[in-house]
C-alpha cells in the first residue's frame, strides 16, 4: 500500500469512530462502557495525530505516539481479562485529583482565572476523600509480562519497546530532525508507510476489541468494516473505498432508534 491509500483509510476510520461514539451517547453509561468509549476516542485521536506527523516527516514523534497507541490496546486487553474497570476508574480519579491539587498548591503562579479552572466542586472533593479512605485494588499491568501472557511479545518488542526509544532521551535523537530541518532530508518511504500501516492496524484493533466487549449493539456492518480494514492492511484483500460500509454502519445503527 502507499501513503495516499493509508491516509484515505485514516479518514475513513475517523468517520467510523465518530459514528460509534455517537452511538455510545444514546445509551446509559456505566463505568465499563465509559472507559471503552474513551479508548476508542483516544485511538482515533492518536491515529489522526500520527498521520499528521508522518505528513510532516516527523517520524520520531509519530513513533512515540504509536507507542501510546500500543499501550492503550494492551490496557483494553488487560481490563477485559482482569475485570478491573471500576478500580482503574477510581485510581485514575485519585491521580487526576492529586495532580490538580499539586497545581492548586502553587499559589504564586495561580491567577484568578487559573484558580477558577482548578477549583473542584463538593462532589469531587467528597469522592476523593471517600476513595482515599479505602483500598483501591488496581494493579497496574506490567506491559512486557502481560504481552507474553497474551502471546503478543513481538508487538511489545518491535512496537512498544522500540517506541520507548523515541519517548526517552537519546544522545543522537535529534540527528534526523536536524537533517530534516536544515537539509530537507527525509526518512525512507518504507519507514513512513510501515509506521502508518501499523498505526491504522492498532487503531482498528482497539475499535474492534472495545466494541466487541461492549454491551451496546453496533450492528452487523461494523465487524465487516474492521475485518475489511485488517485484510487490506495484511494484503489479503485488494485496496478499496470503505465509504459504502461506512454508510451501511451509520444507516443500520441510527435507523434502529
Amino acid at each position: 500500500m502507499n501513503r495516499l491509500e493509508l491516509y484515505e483509510i485514516v479518514e475513513s476510520f475517523k468517520n467510523v469512530s465518530h459514528i460509534i461514539l455517537l452511538k455510545f451517547e444514546l445509551h446509559p453509561f456505566n463505568t465499563k462502557e465509559t472507559i471503552l468509549r474513551n479508548f476508542i476516542a483516544k485511538a482515533s485521536s492518536l491515529l489522526n495525530s500520527i498521520s499528521i506527523l508522518i505528513k510532516e516527516d516527523q517520524i520520531g514523534e509519530a513513533t512515540a505516539l504509536y507507542r501510546l497507541l500500543i499501550e492503550r490496546y494492551f490496557y483494553i486487553e488487560y481490563l477485559e481479562k482482569s475485570g478491573l474497570y471500576q478500580e482503574f476508574k477510581d485510581w485514575s480519579f485519585i491521580k487526576t485529583f492529586e495532580i490538580r491539587n499539586k497545581m492548586r498548591s502553587q499559589t504564586t503562579f495561580n491567577s484568578k482565572d487559573v484558580k477558577e479552572e482548578l477549583t473542584d466542586d463538593d462532589f469531587q472533593i467528597n469522592l476523593y476523600q471517600e476513595l482515599k479512605s479505602k483500598k483501591i485494588n488496581w494493579i497496574e499491568p506490567k506491559i512486557e509480562d502481560f504481552s507474553k501472557q497474551i502471546d503478543l511479545k513481538l508487538l511489545y518488542s518491535l512496537g512498544y519497546d522500540l517506541g520507548s526509544s523515541y519517548v526517552h532521551p537519546r544522545a543522537d535523537e535529534g540527528l534526523w530532525d536536524a537533517l530534516r530541518i536544515v537539509k530537507n532530508e527525509k526518512k525512507s518511504e518504507l519507514v513512513a508507510v510501515n509506521l502508518l500501516n501499523n498505526s491504522v492496524l492498532l487503531s482498528n484493533a482497539v475499535l474492534a476489541l472495545a466494541t466487541y466487549n461492549s454491551t451496546v449493539f453496533f450492528g452487523t456492518y461494523l465487524q465487516a468494516y474492521c475485518d475489511t480494514v485488517f485484510k487490506i492492511l495484511n494484503k489479503t484483500h485488494p485496496y478499496c473505498s470503505l465509504k459504502s460500509i461506512e454508510l451501511k454502519i451509520s444507516s443500520e445503527l441510527f435507523e434502529k432508534n
